[in-house]
């Protein structure tokens, strides 16, 4: 079942969020959309929370995303990275993509991209939760970015605390 992101985002205090983030030095920001969800006779809701965050030394920046499906006989279906992070983050030209496996339990990538007009080392994640039925009901997605190298990106995710940590 797709779930597409609702153009009414709200922001929302963080500590409400599905995320956690302890780190000094870094901004964050948090969303959430909450929509009705159909596919053949069953109805539910979607949940999607978005964090953001960034830092300025070194300069870098994550967003993460859990989608989370609470509708009877309505779930997730599994995709690879490369094919949720198109779909999730689609203004974004990946080159470079190297699959790594699982990494800090994250299925983990790493490429290249031209953010803000910077050549940008980049790591993206995702995580499935709480399968259901042949599917899931929660999924974790993310990519973070930096100018200066992929370990302040590394050092970020350390620090966060989403679903199935």
């Amino acid at each position: 079942m797709p779930v597409a992101a609702s153009g009414a985002m709200d922001d929302i205090d963080c500590s409400s969020s599905s995320f956690e983030f302890a780190g000094a030095g870094y901004h964050v920001d948090c969303q959430r959309s909450v929509d009705q969800v159909r596919s053949g006779g069953s109805t539910g809701a979607s949940e999607i929370d978005v964090m953001t965050i960034s830092g300025d030394d070194p300069r870098m920046f994550m967003t993460v995303v859990g989608v989370r499906v609470a509708a009877p006989r309505l779930y997730l279906v599994r995709q690879n990275l490369g094919q949720n992070f198109r779909e999730t983050f689609n203004d974004i030209k990946a080159e470079d993509w190297k699959g790594i496996g699982n990494k800090n339990g994250y299925d983990t990538a790493e490429f290249t991209a031209v953010i803000s007009g910077l050549p940008s080392s980049c790591v993206a994640i995702q995580r499935y939760l709480n399968p259901a039925w042949g599917g899931f009901k929660r999924r974790i997605i993310g990519m973070g970015c930096s100018p200066t190298s992929r370990e302040s990106v590394y050092s970020a995710i350390a620090k966060l605390a989403a679903p199935g940590d």
